[in-house]
């Protein structure tokens, strides 16, 4: 019994970066999350990561649709699928109970030196009665090139 319940908090510990490298397209490399987070107040920040060390992406890639925002009327975003650099995807979601609300904008990819550079524009909300904190999420994959 003692082996089951450490096997399991393992499992349940270890879970969530397991699980999100697996968010992915078939064919597409996990790249890293950009993450905020926000307690009383709203959180409006730009995030940015790093490709992995000779990383190459595949121009020929555009991604079809994408989810931008969601949650209350607070959390916009102009964003189209059309917008994300090319060779890249992403995979949103963020905080919408108790009224919080999430939206990502403004993806830009640029070459530092030999890397690639990937950064978003990340918001999120807490609702009027202020529930607690909230949180948006985007997850960054690239299409290796081949």
């Amino acid at each position: 019994m003692k082996y089951l319940l450490s096997s399991t908090l393992f499992l349940i510990a270890t879970a969530p970066s397991a699980f999100a490298q697996h968010n992915c397209p078939e064919g597409f490399r996990y790249a890293g999350s950009l993450v905020g987070a926000g307690g009383y107040e709203e959180f409006n920040a730009r995030r940015e990561l790093l490709l992995p060390e000779g990383a190459t992406i595949d121009t020929s890639y555009q991604q079809a649709s994408v989810r931008a925002r969601g949650g209350n009327s607070k959390a916009k975003s102009n964003l189209r699928a059309g917008d994300i650099p090319k060779g890249i995807h992403i995979i949103t979601h963020g905080s919408t109970d108790f009224e919080k609300g999430w939206a990502v904008s403004d993806p830009k990819l640029e070459q530092v030196q030999s890397r690639y550079k990937f950064g978003m524009n990340l918001y999120c909300t807490t609702s009027v009665a202020n529930m607690g904190g909230c949180e948006v999420e985007a997850e960054v994959c690239y299409k290796p090139n081949k």
